[in-house]
């Protein structure tokens, strides 16, 4: 990856390639779920939680949406693009990400990503400047997802301190069996404990709804009706 801070002069004449394909880098298991997001994933995909190591050593709980029952495996593409009316904003914001420059956060571009467009190769994409250096529709959109991502991940570490302290994730595991008649288990997976929950005292209840937590929990638990979706896709 090589993140460049986007500006209208040195890329005023790049362009990105939109649609979603394995060879643009959407051949892929998961992807960050973000609560806010939750209700409308719900319907489409399985949301689950994966314990991940993060930078300098750090580990916690993340919430992805599931696509594939195995690594590299997303049955959501399909040879004419996306099979899902929605797709995950930290799907959506490919090849673009916050970043640093000094204290302010600026766009960045990873200029590396598959979905840059090579003119050379013939390839045609959507511009994001316009001729004379404005902002493109499409930038504009991008930096509208980006800041409501942005905002919205500095609000998960407090979901999920409030998943622990109330000890409401649970280990699962699916069961799949092949086309080929071969049993296989996926496993490293987390979803909220129903009972636990539903033991929960009333102000406990309270004090998670007061916070807006209370919605992506059920939410979370309703989405676990695709997974047998997701086993039935992955049979075809």
């Amino acid at each position: 990856m090589t993140p460049a801070l986007l500006d209208n002069v040195t890329h005023r004449h790049l362009r990105v390639r939109t649609e979603r394909s394995a060879r643009l880098g959407d051949a892929r298991q998961s992807a960050l779920a973000l609560p806010a997001e939750f209700r409308q994933l719900q319907a489409h995909f399985p949301i689950v939680f994966q314990y991940v190591e993060g930078e300098g050593g750090a580990a916690g709980f993340q919430p992805v949406a599931l696509f594939g029952l195995e690594e590299g495996q997303n049955l959501f593409l399909t040879d004419t693009g996306w099979d899902a009316p929605v797709v995950p904003m930290a799907l959506q914001r490919d090849p673009f990400m916050i970043g640093r420059s000094g204290d302010t956060l600026k766009v960045h571009i990873d200029l590396d990503s598959p979905r840059i467009v090579r003119p050379e190769e013939g390839e045609v994409g959507t511009a994001v400047f316009m001729p004379h250096g404005g902002q493109s529709d499409y930038l504009e959109h991008v930096v509208q997802l980006l800041e409501h991502l942005h905002a919205q991940a500095q609000r998960l570490p407090a979901f999920i301190e409030a998943l622990t302290r109330h000890q409401l994730l649970e280990p699962f595991v699916i069961d799949i069996e092949t086309r080929d008649g071969e049993q296989g288990r996926l496993s490293g997976l987390f979803t909220i404990h129903e009972e636990r929950l539903a033991a929960l005292p009333g102000d406990a209840l309270e004090a998670l709804a007061r916070e807006g937590h209370l919605l992506p929990i059920y939410m979370q638990i309703a989405s676990l009706a695709q997974l047998p979706v997701l086993v039935e896709r992955a049979s075809r």
